[in-house]
């Protein structure tokens, strides 16, 4: 059974899918993440809806939360990925440098600096996928196995 994040915001798409696919959810609060695996409690998935998603969790001065997330799941061991669903040319974190936003002054090497080093610090994993392959790349990475 796959557990849901209350607080994620916009996954009917991601429920959709295991609606479909008929995989267990249930919606509970969760402290790190927002989805992970009822059987393998120890990796949870971030879903990011977009670059500009990730930009503000990990650059804008209310990033204290994210962070403490992040450390938190280190804390208890659980292997923390984050999927970030901009796709096309990105595919992994180096490919951020390019990346810009008009409404940020952060750059995209100053966040692929920030990525690289929740990756170096805490293990912090970044996946990229299209919004298409959410649900499934979820199941994947949680090692969900029906």
């Amino acid at each position: 059974m796959i557990i849901c994040d209350t607080r994620e915001k916009a996954n009917n798409r991601v429920l959709e899918y295991f609606k479909k696919h008929n995989i267990p959810y249930i919606e509970q609060k969760l402290d790190t993440g927002d989805y992970m695996n009822y059987c393998r409690m120890d990796i949870t998935v971030d879903r990011k809806q977009n670059l500009n998603e990730l930009l503000t969790n990990m650059c804008s001065q209310d990033k204290s939360r994210f962070w403490r997330e992040i450390r938190r799941s280190q804390e208890e061991g659980i292997k923390f990925y984050i999927l970030c669903e901009h796709g096309g040319q990105y595919k992994s974190i180096k490919d951020v440098a390019n990346y810009t936003d008009k409404y940020s002054r952060v750059s995209g090497r100053e966040l692929m600096e920030r990525m690289y080093a929740a990756h170096i610090a805490y293990g912090v994993e970044f996946i990229f996928c299209d919004k298409r392959s959410t649900g499934r790349k979820i199941l994947e990475l949680l090692k969900y196995d029906q």
